[in-house]
């Protein structure tokens, strides 16, 4: 089934919700960055927040996941414009980053640090930092209290360390960084940016493999029940950008 999965969203700009505009408003929040800083983009996938990075300073980016038909989309979409910043991709699991230390001014993770976890990816990937490096991860975040069952249940199954921003924040502390803002991504992250280009590729991609059950799953079980979950209860949580520095 995950390699239907795979065929799925590698047809997307985006594997998840995001906005250009909040890339850059984290990004400009890092005020004393050096002059064309290195960048690890960690689980870039196919790079739209790669591709918005490198359009707005001079940078030398180094964009990591795991599979190559992301990583090429990446690629041929960067061959067609022209860009402040380079870009190097490279296949590697974020749980073995093959990096010395102290390689980065800034590490960038927009929706996928939860693979590895808020904590450890804060953990693991500190060491890769330059002393006061900065680091920017997207993380989902409960936004409200009066939380309905349903949803509960569902983000505590598929992700358990969703928490408030007042848990993040303390993790982010505990893990010696600095807290220096915190962004939460608008309902068009969701909708316009991500949802609807699923819509769009929907009815492609069952014609093209509506004939497997697997194929059928990842439409229903997957996209189709978190989209009418975030219809009905997205005022109780998003992605938030948090931006801190190594203390």
């Amino acid at each position: 089934m995950f390699d239907y999965f795979i065929e799925f969203y590698k047809r997307l700009d985006r594997q998840g919700p995001g906005d250009d505009k909040y890339t850059e408003m984290a990004f400009r929040l890092l005020e004393n960055l050096p002059p064309n800083p290195r960048i690890l983009d960690v689980g870039c996938g196919s790079g739209s927040q790669t591709l918005a990075l490198a359009r707005m300073a001079p940078c030398e980016i180094t964009a990591v996941d795991v599979y190559d038909c992301l990583l090429n989309k990446l690629n041929e979409n960067a061959q067609k414009e022209t860009l402040k910043g380079t870009i190097n991709t490279l296949n590697a699991s974020m749980f073995e980053l093959p990096f010395e230390a102290a390689q980065f001014d800034l590490i960038w993770s927009e929706g996928s640090i939860y693979i590895m976890g808020f904590e450890k990816g804060l953990k693991e990937w500190k060491r890769f930092l330059k002393p006061g490096g900065y680091l920017v991860a997207s993380e989902i975040t409960w936004l409200r209290k009066d939380i309905p069952a349903e949803i509960l249940d569902f983000w505590n199954a598929a992700y358990p360390e969703i928490g408030y921003v007042s848990k993040k924040l303390s993790v982010i502390e505990k893990c010696g960084y600095r807290p220096l803002a915190f962004l939460t991504l608008p309902e068009s992250g969701w909708q316009q940016n991500y949802y609807d280009l699923m819509e769009t590729q929907k009815q492609h991609y069952l014609n093209q493999y509506g004939h497997v059950e697997e194929a059928r799953q990842v439409v229903e079980s997957e996209m189709e029940l978190e989209m009418s979950l975030y219809q009905k209860y997205k005022d109780f949580y998003s992605y938030v950008f948090y931006v801190m520095q190594m203390v």
